[in-house]
């Protein structure tokens, strides 16, 4: 069986996250000033705290929680949404895909049914067995491995007995460790949201290029093709 997570994955994200910032941080009650595309993203993939990101965009300590809770509102919208794209390759991958096993969806989207109607307009819907979503609760004390134990638990309510020689598929730190806390295989794809020497550091079983390059490792006379 497959997992596969979404944002940095499958799909290319980064205008939407950064339409996001932009919108948000301009509004008149914050007033900060944006940082270049490529800035905000090099800074994003090196795994960089938001709080970093605001005080280069100039934005004053006391506003950084509204800046957050507005990001978090707007990010999901259906017209945010609509700027994310499917990374090459991923849909043709795909189809080759779920003919030889179940593909589970897991992401940590917050609205489901958005999710749910964006995965139908990029024509991927079809391709996955189940869709997994859900946030952790933001709690007063912060807790740095929240959403890959939220991400974890999302599997665990769907499969009580979770499947042998099973493969996640992830871009970042957090995905190895929800895998392995699963005791899946993990490997990493470049290109997302993290860098490769961070994807490195990381230390999945395996870091290609992108699902297409996957392939030759998970079909050529994989555990699927028997």
């Amino acid at each position: 069986m497959l997992y596969l997570d979404l944002d940095g994955t499958l799909l290319d994200d980064r205008d939407r996250h950064y339409a996001t910032y932009v919108e948000v941080l301009s509004a008149p009650e914050l007033r900060g000033v944006p940082i270049p595309l490529k800035e905000y993203w090099g800074l994003r993939q090196e795994a960089k705290a938001v709080d970093e990101i605001l005080k280069r965009s100039r934005l004053f300590p006391p506003k950084y929680k509204a800046f957050k809770q507005a990001f978090e509102e707007r990010l999901e919208t259906s017209e945010m949404l609509s700027l994310d794209t499917v990374r090459e390759g991923v849909e043709t991958a795909l189809g080759k895909l779920y003919t030889k096993t179940p593909i589970c969806l897991v992401t940590q989207r917050r609205a489901h049914d958005e999710l749910l109607n964006q995965l139908e307009m990029l024509g991927i819907r079809k391709y996955f067995v189940e869709v997994l979503s859900g946030a952790p609760e933001v709690l007063r004390r912060p807790d740095k491995d929240a959403r890959w134990k939220h991400k974890a638990e999302l599997v665990r309510k769907r499969y009580r007995i979770l499947p042998t020689e099973t493969v996640y598929l992830g871009d970042t730190e957090g995905d190895v460790k929800c895998a392995r806390s699963l005791g899946f295989e993990v490997w990493l794809l470049e290109g997302g949201h993290r860098t490769k020497e961070l994807q490195i550091k990381a230390d999945p079983d395996r870091i290609v290029a992108d699902l297409p390059a996957a392939l030759k490792y998970l079909l050529p006379g994989g555990r699927w093709q028997r």
